[in-house]
């Protein structure tokens, strides 16, 4: 379970939730998010995801940092 949230990307390739900026990270499928319409899913742990319809863009912490597949590595 978790609430899910849409935005759209600003020129900065950023989106804003409750007081963050979530920089979306470089792809391979595209080179900018610009005005893309996303879904911010957050967990009842805190924790960010940002989804381009059913792809996973990138997961963030608590405190809107990166979640980054090297962190979670490391976690485990």
């Amino acid at each position: 379970m978790c609430v899910h949230e849409q935005r759209v990307v600003g020129r900065d390739n950023t989106v804003r939730y409750k007081n963050k900026t979530l920089q979306l990270p470089q792809s391979p499928l595209r080179h900018h998010y610009v005005k893309a319409r996303v879904t911010i899913h957050e967990y009842p742990d805190g924790t960010l995801s940002l989804f381009h319809g059913p792809g996973k863009i990138a997961s963030y912490g608590q405190t809107g940092n990166p979640i980054t597949p090297e962190v979670l590595k490391n976690a485990a």
